[in-house]
């Protein structure tokens, strides 16, 4: 079945929590902003799903590859849901998140862009690493002489409003998605900023879907508040001030960079806050473990598992014999896998720190679903415990007027 299965360990919540008075009436307000939140109540809107498969499928048509254009929340929540294919996407996807010139330049020299079809993504319609993108391409097509071609290559998703970029989109015949007005770039994982991308490459979002509405439904089970109370109420533990996320798969590593984005834009406020950090194994292991287990003990940690047992490339038993490499004979790499994540939780369990483990029977579309409808809820659920918005990103608004000045 495809249940993810949550397990605390060295964590007892009716003894090492102490609750506020008005802990019910945070609770209420928890459950009226999950009801009315735009970016999980789009999981119920079939008809715009159907509406945006279509979209999707009319833009591939006849294009051999794509290039993704958008930064933040614009692009790491279709990062994390095309990651669980591990490579075998129906066709090649690059994302371009950053605008690093030299990496870029070089990148671009090296594709045949005349059989690409690129997305453009940016809810305001005004941010400058997609803008400048944008504008890098128009150069480099026009001195080509073929910039009618990219423009009708171009896909546009932004916000339904006067903006630089849905002018330029509408000016040239670009077919032109709205943004969700409501949804806020690191939530918009389930609208058509992570799904077209997601829809190219092969995946089943009907499935990814009906994955979060299956998790939305439990909310009533409160456990996903257990998180939430956990760093705001703790009895025992109150010097934790960090969150480690340690992601058992590659095919969860970008789920893991969505989720520092949208833990930190939205809890990190007026000097509050859990710092979330994200591990991946066997290999942060061999670089992070001795900090975890010996270091101080400021982190909660999170392991996010799937069983690896029997899987992958059957390891040569004759030079594991030969060599009295006795415990990998007749072993897969994924054996290996699977006893090292197993050593690892069993030796925190030993060691007492307070963790969690998130089981998931097979990384597929619904339980991808199921995760990250999990993680929005106890994200925003531990905003409004500590008091934030958790909706907002007001810090980073500055930076973003200086770069303007700067540039003026």
């Amino acid at each position: 079945m495809n249940i993810l299965q949550t397990f605390f360990h060295n964590v007892d919540f009716n003894k090492n929590l102490v609750l506020p008075i008005n802990n019910k009436s945070i609770i209420s307000n928890i459950q009226e902003t999950l009801n009315n939140l735009p970016a999980l109540n789009i999981v119920r809107n079939k008809k715009l799903l159907e509406e945006t498969i279509l979209q999707a499928s009319k833009f591939a048509k006849k294009k051999t590859s794509f290039m993704i254009f958008g930064t933040g929340g614009s692009s790491l929540g279709a990062k994390a849901l095309i990651n669980i294919l591990q490579g075998s996407e129906n066709i090649n996807i690059t994302f371009y998140d950053n605008i690093d010139p030299i990496n870029f330049k070089n990148s671009i020299n090296k594709k045949d862009l005349g059989k690409i079809g690129f997305i453009f993504i940016s809810k305001s319609g005004s941010t400058p690493e997609t803008l400048s993108q944008f504008a890098s391409l128009i150069e480099i097509f026009d001195q080509q002489n073929m910039i009618d071609k990219f423009f009708k290559n171009s896909l546009v998703i932004t916000e339904d409003k006067f903006s630089p970029l849905a002018q330029i989109a509408n000016s040239k015949k670009c077919m032109l998605l709205k943004h969700e007005k409501d949804i806020g770039g690191r939530y918009s994982i389930f609208s058509n900023v992570g799904l077209i991308p997601a829809i190219i490459a092969g995946l089943d979002v009907k499935q990814i879907h009906l994955g979060a509405l299956e998790e939305i439904k439990k909310q009533t089970s409160f456990e996903f508040l257990k998180i939430a109370q956990f760093f705001r109420f703790q009895k025992i533990n109150s010097s934790i001030t960090n969150s480690v996320i340690m992601t058992y798969s590659d095919a969860l590593f970008f789920f893991g960079k969505w989720y520092l984005q949208l833990w930190a834009e939205s809890l990190g406020k007026n000097d509050k806050g859990i710092t979330a950090m994200h591990a991946v194994g066997t290999t942060d292991q061999h670089s992070q473990l001795q900090l975890y287990l010996d270091g101080p003990k400021d982190k909660f940690f999170t392991f996010i598992t799937t069983n690896h047992a029997k899987k992958g490339f059957k390891l040569h038993s004759k030079t594991m014999e030969e060599n009295d490499i006795n415990y990998l004979i007749n072993k897969t790499m994924g054996d290996l896998m699977q006893a090292e994540q197993q050593a690892t939780i069993d030796t925190f369990n030993h060691k007492k720190f307070s963790f969690r483990e998130i089981r998931i029977p097979e990384i597929n579309e619904f339980c991808m679903g199921r995760l990250l409808a999990q993680s929005i809820m106890e994200t925003v659920a531990t905003c409004l415990y500590f008091d934030v918005n958790p909706f907002d990103q007001p810090a980073v608004e500055q930076g973003k007027i200086l770069t303007k000045k700067y540039l003026s």
